[in-house]
């Protein structure tokens, strides 16, 4: 299906490319909304100055004095927060955490560096709120992942205390095509074709061309932020992505785990209601999570 569309789309582009600069692809997320998050979860809208978020809280972390700031995966033009609204759910039941939600703005309407001016907005919006930066962590899947670590990197920049670490899922890190390509000599991506990742980031994210790529985080200086969860399938195209990263990541000083799930999707954590693996992974996230943000016992007298 994706391979069709995906030609479709190449013909499209080809004789009238306007078109498809035009598309809004996040209706999308539209439906979704009708996917409960978990039971009991509280939802609180909240307008941030160039898009939307929400508070996603399941009961035990009301009182919670940590936070997620939670980007979601989007193939950088689809998506929201409907979609992973009842994944984020599950993040705040597993770590007792606070989740904030972010919609981010999309391709081909906003430049990748406007979804990391909406994350960097979102966690100054978080730290006005009270919240210490070492008791927030970054998180996202996918494009979502990308978001994360460059919202980290322009705190960092901003000369912001950096989040307490950051949890990246399946993450886009790199505008390198041939670490894609090469992923897929030994495995087929069940999800999506490489044709398909390749137009939609030179379609959309450079607007075939016509917009400079952004410095992406596999090759941005790394140097003071705080760890890193990096999950991956050992079959799906972003796989060098990740690697990639963690190489870097150790280059620069900066603490990374790597997990690699065997013959795992892309995204496989969103099937955690019924796919054992997945719930487990949620769970490996979310120990990650509670270990950065636990405060230490101070030693008694």
């Amino acid at each position: 299906m994706l391979a069709t569309l995906t030609v479709i789309g190449i013909v499209i582009n080809r004789f009238s490319p306007h078109l498809l600069q035009r598309a809004r692809l996040d209706v999308i997320d539209k439906p979704l909304r009708v996917v409960p998050p978990p039971a009991g979860t509280q939802v609180t809208p909240v307008a941030l100055p160039q898009c939307p978020a929400e508070w996603v809280v399941f009961p035990t972390a009301r009182q919670s004095d940590r936070v997620i700031v939670y980007f979601h995966g989007s193939a950088l033009v689809t998506l929201g927060l409907n979609s992973h609204r009842r994944f984020v759910g599950k993040l705040s039941q597993e770590t007792g955490a606070r989740v904030f939600n972010v919609g981010y703005r999309l391709a081909p309407q906003a430049r990748l560096e406007d979804a990391v001016s909406d994350g960097l907005d979102a966690y100054r919006y978080v730290m006005s709120l009270g919240f210490s930066a070492d008791r927030i962590v970054l998180a996202g899947d996918s494009a979502g992942g990308m978001v994360a670590a460059g919202t980290a990197l322009a705190a960092r920049d901003s000369g912001l205390p950096v989040p307490a670490g950051q949890a990246l899922m399946s993450p886009l890190t790199s505008s390198d095509m041939g670490l894609k390509y090469r992923a897929l000599k030994d495995h087929r991506d069940v999800m999506f074709p490489f044709m398909t990742v390749k137009f939609l980031y030179d379609v959309f994210g450079t607007v075939n061309g016509t917009r400079a790529a952004p410095v992406m985080p596999s090759e941005a200086d790394l140097h003071g932020l705080g760890p890193f969860l990096l999950q991956v399938g050992t079959h799906e195209m972003l796989l060098n992505d990740t690697l990639t990263l963690a190489d870097r990541l150790r280059a620069h000083g900066v603490p990374v785990w790597v997990q690699q799930w065997h013959k795992a999707m892309h995204m496989f954590q969103l099937g955690f209601d019924v796919n054992p693996d997945a719930l487990r992974a949620v769970e490996e996230v979310a120990m990650f999570i509670r270990h950065l943000t636990t405060a230490p016992e101070k030693n008694s007298a």
